[in-house]
């Protein structure tokens, strides 16, 4: 079968104009990731109760990581679309790689804290030993911890044994049989055990958990009766704001555990597929590969706006910000 055999082929065809829906939906997709993330930042940021829990700290660094890990996306499904952005080897070969590796690690770990966050609030028998654990400090110490960790475990991204072809400006690791071999056999399957399958399995089981432990304080209803005290009054205001913080971050980590596993289990699966079984032709495998790094990163741009369908203090926030915003944008224009 020649070249031009091949590219008649119904299948080559169908995924030519794959290529096409997916460049737009590339664009989409990043765009309103960029912006979703700017936004989910500045709600985050602006509520003072949020700010003042360990989970929210996790949710800002998760949001922070999103939009590294969401821009190296972009600049890696350009990439295999044929359009590449960084010119340089060391840019799209070696330090794109690594952030994006980074990031995602960091992005999933976050995730997993989150989890265990409240798993541990909502644990009846250890209240004390939580509050010692879930605070802000110990969040900030392990993000550098990990931070750390995984800068070391992916420098090998640094190493200067990448080429970039001239006139497609494509990445190759080939140049070492040993280090071609740890990128493809060993660190695709770890990557996708390490922050795919297990994270799946702890967020489900912590969730699991966690709603049970609700659903069992629900059903402890003590009917004692209180005198209506001033004191008492300020703690119900008070515990009603907690209240509605906790309910915006029981939502927000259940559609982050739902979307994480929808869209992070395919991209895996197939990238450790293809290891082992890599019977496709290269430009079939390079349309399903960007296609599902597409998919895959629906989660890391979509979480504001899932924020806003599932929260409503989230979404209250973001109209409160909006409605501040288009009134000093009024303010500015009548000045001029």
């Amino acid at each position: 079968m020649d070249a031009t055999d091949n590219f008649n082929n119904p299948i080559v065809q169908s995924l030519a104009g794959l290529h096409q829906f997916e460049i737009i939906a590339a664009c989409i997709l990043y765009s309103l990731g960029f912006i979703g993330n700017f936004f989910a930042l500045i709600v985050f940021s602006s509520l003072s109760d949020f700010r003042k829990i360990s989970t929210g700290v996790l949710f800002l660094l998760m949001t922070v990581s999103n939009f590294f890990h969401l821009w190296t996306l972009a600049t890696e499904s350009t990439g295999a679309l044929g359009y590449q952005l960084y010119p340089h080897v060391v840019f799209q070969c070696r330090l794109n790689p690594f952030v994006k590796n980074v990031s995602r690690a960091m992005s999933t770990s976050c995730s997993i804290c989150i989890a265990l966050d409240r798993l541990l609030r909502s644990e009846t028998k250890m209240p004390m030993r939580s509050k010692v654990i879930c605070t802000r400090r110990n969040v900030c110490k392990l993000a550098i911890l990990l931070l750390i960790i995984f800068c070391l475990f992916w420098s090998f991204y640094l190493f200067p044994l990448s080429t970039q072809d001239r006139l497609t400006r494509s990445c190759y690791y080939n140049q070492s049989e040993i280090y071609y071999f740890f990128l493809v056999k060993v660190n695709v399957p770890m990557r996708a055990v390490l922050f795919c399958a297990i994270p799946v399995i702890t967020m489900i089981a912590a969730n699991g958990r966690m709603l049970y432990n609700i659903r069992q304080s629900h059903l402890r209803i003590t009917h004692v009766q209180t005198r209506n005290t001033v004191s008492q009054m300020t703690r119900r205001v008070s515990n009603a704001s907690r209240s509605a913080v906790d309910q915006m971050l029981l939502y927000l980590m259940i559609a982050n555990v739902g979307v994480f596993i929808i869209t992070q289990v395919p991209f895996h699966f197939y990238a450790v597929m293809h290891v082992y079984f890599e019977s496709l032709n290269d430009y079939i495998h390079l349309m399903i590969y960007a296609t599902l790094l597409l998919w895959s990163s629906i989660y890391f741009g979509v979480a504001f706006y899932l924020y806003c369908l599932t929260s409503p203090l989230f979404r209250k926030k973001f109209i409160e910000i909006l409605k501040k915003i288009l009134h000093y944008t009024n303010i500015g224009r009548q000045a001029d």
